[in-house]
């Protein structure tokens, strides 16, 4: 149901408020926790230090802000000028710059240094990481003065955060997952953030928990916390049995049930990621415990709450062409050393669908039961059931590709009226069906390349370019629907993958991750990346490792992606010309390999 907004009955005077204050599939993802990591150690200034050695040193002891001395004091600090250390806000914006090109120092007149990096990405105070286009730079001015005859910093009066190298950075942060509850279900959707680990994390992630759905989930995720609601104390306890407890402020306990159950939900949710933590307690402060019924006060398993993550497909429904024949295949019954399975007759069909020569970009939905495909002058869409072709209303010029999502629905996008417009239609009968409008107004002024559906159905990737051609981007926006699931628009968008040019086909390959056809400089080959939503490409978050170290390598002729599970289940089907597919190509471990007799492979539901 949708949840209502909580009142928080305040019992003290003057307590108005509550106060404020990994990686690609294949090896560890983006957000596995490893706890034991190298502590970064660095030294107090040197007495009788040079400018740039106090510069220099300044900027590394920013990867061990979290470690104090005997006085509670970052080491950091004692690089400061005493009216610079309130200027000192570590998390408030971090740069991650490229270890293997370093810091560069110049001087400037009337003792000032200019600092120079090649900035990879950068994390904002609520811990959104965004990678940066190849040959991004970042400079700052330091101005020094002395103190008791030693030189050190006097931060501009802005203020400065975190300037990590990219081996640093590595040991500093980690991704954790904030969790929000889908409009009208018991499910969770996620949202990656990095901080720094250790033992504030707890608090961090708490504290982080409190805040607003973000943007590109508003209409879609909901919070069941009150807007009001802070910490109680700066800190979430967490005791030796790995309980962890977090106290709110004063207020009446008077939340309705499912509300409570929700907000615990996304509290056990998020905190049970630390590997430390094995329950979750909330409190409001002078009170007690925050009541669900039937359950007891400390929660291990969000299960015992009724909510569940972000669920997976189960990918055990597809498709294949050969010629103008489209049989039914469980993908994962393809045995990479064998020939093609033969295939059987699609649900309510007794044979091969047939589907004419000149369409193309076939898509399956996740029963198996409808087919879609667009003719190659992309003006026309076409949908099979029981093996009868049923064209869709004329919707407009330059379709994509279709693709469904898992509530059935097809969906496809291209130009209408000369703006570009993504559409829906119902694919569970047989009917033709009325298309609805997406409404998405961020897409003014560029093309679509392509759209895909997350496993969930909460949101939409989708591809565009501006009307020439450039601008190449992939962006990822919630998908806001009416009472009876019909998508009506897409939220404003985060943007993922920045680095990356020319961007092609796209594809889910789980909750978290999608993978594109795209370059990551130019002249090089289109090649698939696997993109963590939130997590960046690996490539720039990794400075030092080559491409060929780190990402899935390029197959020719590649003009969309599937996948059979994941990374390492990747599909390619490659064509000579737009919209003339030729062939198949399954990964197969750190390689590309030819599915032979087949000239197209879908997965249903993607």
């Amino acid at each position: 149901m949708v949840l209502a907004v909580i009142a928080f009955a305040l019992l003290v005077s003057g307590c108005g408020g509550l106060p404020t204050s990994t990686t690609v599939q294949g090896g560890l993802r983006v957000d596995t926790q490893v706890d034991q990591r190298a502590r970064v150690v660095v030294s107090a200034p040197i007495k009788g230090a040079s400018q740039d050695v106090i510069a220099r040193d300044f900027i590394r002891s920013g990867a061990s802000f979290q470690e104090t001395d005997e006085n509670q004091q970052a080491v950091g600090r004692a690089y400061l000028a005493p009216t610079s250390v309130d200027r000192w806000k570590p998390t408030s914006d971090v740069t991650v710059y490229d270890a293997t090109v370093g810091l560069g120092i110049d001087p400037l007149p009337a003792d000032q240094l200019r600092l120079n990096v090649t900035a990879v990405a950068s994390i904002d105070s609520t811990g959104h990481y965004v990678e940066l286009p190849p040959g991004t730079t970042r400079s700052l001015v330091l101005s020094l003065v002395q103190v008791d005859g030693e030189w050190r910093i006097d931060l501009p009066p802005q203020g400065f955060g975190l300037w990590l190298n990219t081996d640093d950075f590595d040991r500093v942060y980690s991704a954790y997952r904030l969790h929000y509850v889908v409009k009208g279900t018991q499910r969770l959707v996620s949202d990656l953030r990095w901080f720094p680990a250790g033992a504030r994390v707890a608090t961090a992630l708490a504290r982080a928990q409190l805040g607003p759905v973000p943007a590109y989930l508003a209409g879609v995720g909901q919070t069941a916390v009150p807007p009001t609601a802070q910490l109680a104390v700066d800190a979430v306890d967490v005791d030796d049995t790995g309980q962890a407890t977090v106290v709110l402020t004063n207020s009446a306990p008077t939340l309705e049930p499912e509300r409570r159950r929700a907000m615990w939900a996304q509290f056990v949710a998020t905190l049970l990621q630390i590997s430390s933590i094995s329950s979750v307690r909330l409190q409001v402060q002078t009170i007690g415990d925050i009541p669900v019924p039937n359950l007891s006060p400390a929660i291990s398993d969000l299960t015992t709450l009724g909510y569940t993550l972000e669920p997976m497909l189960a990918l055990t429904v597809g498709a294949v062409r050969r010629g103008e024949s489209v049989l039914a295949l469980d993908p994962q019954s393809i045995d990479d050393a064998a020939a093609p399975p033969v295939g059987g007759p699609l649900p309510g069909t007794t044979g091969p669908t047939q589907v004419a020569a000149d369409y193309t970009g076939l898509a399956l939905s996740a029963d198996g039961s409808d087919l879609a495909g667009v003719a190659r002058s992309r003006r026309e869409l076409v949908r099979w059931r029981g093996g009868v072709p049923l064209v869709a209303p004329s919707l407009g010029s330059g379709l994509t590709d279709p693709s469904y999502d898992t509530s059935g629905r097809l969906w496809v996008a291209g130009l209408a009226g000369g703006a570009a417009t993504i559409w829906t239609l119902s694919a569970t009968s047989a009917q033709v069906g009325t298309p609805a409008v997406v409404r998405a107004d961020w897409l003014g002024g560029r093309l679509v390349v392509a759209v895909c559906v997350s496993p969930d159905d909460t949101r939409a990737a989708v591809v565009s370019t501006a009307v020439d051609g450039s601008d190449s981007r992939l962006d990822v926006a919630g998908i806001q629907r009416d009472a009876g699931g019909v998508p009506l628009a897409l939220a404003d968008p985060s943007r993922q993958g920045q680095p990356l040019l020319d961007l092609r086909s796209v594809v889910w390959l789980s909750p978290y991750d999608v993978a594109v056809l795209a370059r990551e400089k130019r002249g090089a080959v289109l090649r698939p990346f696997d993109v963590v939503l939130g997590g960046g490409v690996g490539l720039r978050r990794f400075g030092r490792l080559t491409v060929d170290q780190v990402l899935v390598p390029p197959v020719a002729g590649a003009v969309r992606l599937t996948t059979r599970g994941g990374l390492a289940g990747m599909v390619a089907t490659t064509a000579t010309s737009p919209g003339r597919v030729t062939g198949v190509q399954l990964r197969v471990g750190g390689r590309w390999q030819p599915f032979t007799g087949v000239s197209d492979l879908v997965v249903g539901g993607l």
